[in-house]
């Protein structure tokens, strides 16, 4: 800011420089000179206070050529001398306009900031009693209690900061209305100054290990994951859009390049421990019942693991013994897949892209074939069809003679009448 308020100082001089002894032709190309730089320092101003500095240079200039002014309205042709600063003063309105927008915005981040940085302290002494009383061997209602109260604490403040984090990041996307690249060297030094002075990549590093953090020191419920991988598409979401301009604007700070890789990372390994936590989940509902399904870890595996554990039984059909095998087939069906693992689970793996509707599909048309080689159509179904006929097709011959008869007696009671 400081070497702008001294280049447009410079540029005063410059312009009270003009000699009275110029020619008519000096005075109007020294004229389009010193408009020019004007034009240019407004283009580059990096401040409102720099803006309003050019502001009282353009008022000297007209005020230095005021007495040209019948030269210049030929010479400016087609405009003319007012034209030409009202232009100029439009121009600098518009500048200023942009830093406003930016000096209200930045009073609202300065507030966010704030309350970042006191969600980020609480959050530490939070995960810091949730550590320390789960570390306790005995646990009574009460520690329970105070568990439960402090996890739920910590998820709303996780969540909230979150949000916060986000807003800062938007509010920076909307600075970013030029490409990195078409940026002159002030604009990239105020979004850099921007990003440093809210701590910026600081606080999406803690947000990204509070939300680690908290998957250690809690169990996780399905609608808890589901949540979190929500926040998480949204973050990283926000994060790819800004990450790779952010990138372009530090091209000269290797240490900040380094920082941006690191966030990166730090986002893939967040995304990593959710599914790893989402598949331990669904493989533990298999454990509990002590069904020998292998271990997966991606909706292919899950695939490969049902078909080979159902294959076996198949295989196994006629030497096991054949109530066991209908223990394991209902208890695979009906205690852990229909029960939890379809209407839970699946849902929340599609819309994560973890498997897919092809591989729900194939999962439940294997468990369908499994149970037709537990139980197969007999082969003497048919007998009972053709029996089952046959009592209907009597049935009607029945009713039939009956109505017939009855027909038939009433027109001989009316005659003996």
């Amino acid at each position: 800011m400081k070497t702008g308020i001294i280049t447009t100082f410079i540029i005063a001089l410059l312009i009270f420089s003009v000699s009275n002894a110029q020619s008519d032709f000096e005075k109007t190309q020294n004229f389009k000179k010193q408009y020019k730089i004007l034009e240019d320092a407004i283009k580059d101003a990096s401040s409102l206070e720099e803006c309003n500095v050019i502001g009282e240079s353009i008022i000297k200039f007209k005020n230095e050529f005021i007495a040209d002014k019948e030269l210049l309205d030929k010479a400016l042709y087609p405009d003319n001398f007012e034209s030409a600063f009202e232009k100029l003063e439009r121009a600098l309105e518009i500048r200023k306009g942009d830093f406003t927008q930016i000096t209200e915005l930045r009073t609202e981040i300065g507030e966010l900031k704030t309350r970042v940085t006191e969600l980020s302290e609480e959050n530490q002494n939070l995960l810091a009693q949730i550590k320390a009383l789960n570390l306790q061997v005995k646990k009574d209602a009460a520690t329970i209690a105070s568990l439960k109260r402090l996890i739920a604490q910590l998820k709303a403040n996780i969540q909230q900061r979150d949000m916060l984090v986000r807003d800062i990041i938007d509010s920076l996307l909307t600075e970013f209305v030029k490409t990195p690249a078409s940026l002159n060297e002030a604009e990239k030094q105020a979004i850099i100054t921007k990003v440093d002075s809210r701590n910026l990549f600081y606080n999406i590093e803690r947000t990204i290990m509070d939300n680690i953090q908290f998957m250690k020191v809690t169990q996780m419920t399905p609608n808890d994951l589901r949540e979190m991988k929500k926040q998480y598409r949204e973050f990283n979401k926000l994060w790819k859009q800004i990450g790779p301009r952010l990138s372009d604007v530090y091209l000269t700070r290797q240490d900040k390049v380094a920082q941006i890789a690191n966030i990166d990372g730090m986002f893939y390994e967040w995304n990593s421990r959710l599914n790893d936590e989402i598949w331990t989940q669904v493989n533990q509902l298999f454990r509990e019942k002590n069904l020998a399904v292998l271990p997966f870890r991606s909706g292919e595996q899950f695939v490969n693991s049902i078909y080979a554990f159902i294959d076996d039984e198949i295989k196994n059909l006629g030497v096991k013994n054949k109530d066991e095998s209908l223990k394991t087939f209902y208890t695979f069906t009906d205690s852990v897949y229909f029960k939890t693992v379809q209407p839970v689970w699946i849902p929340i793996l599609i819309e994560n892209n973890l498997m897919t509707e092809e591989n729900k599909d194939s999962i439940e048309a294997k468990i369908a074939l499994w149970k037709e080689k537990l139980s197969p159509p007999s082969k003497f179904y048919w007998i009972y069809y053709l029996a089952g006929g046959i009592v209907i097709v009597a049935l009607i011959v029945t009713y039939y003679i009956k109505t017939r008869n009855k027909q038939k007696v009433i027109p001989e009671q009316q005659e003996e009448a």
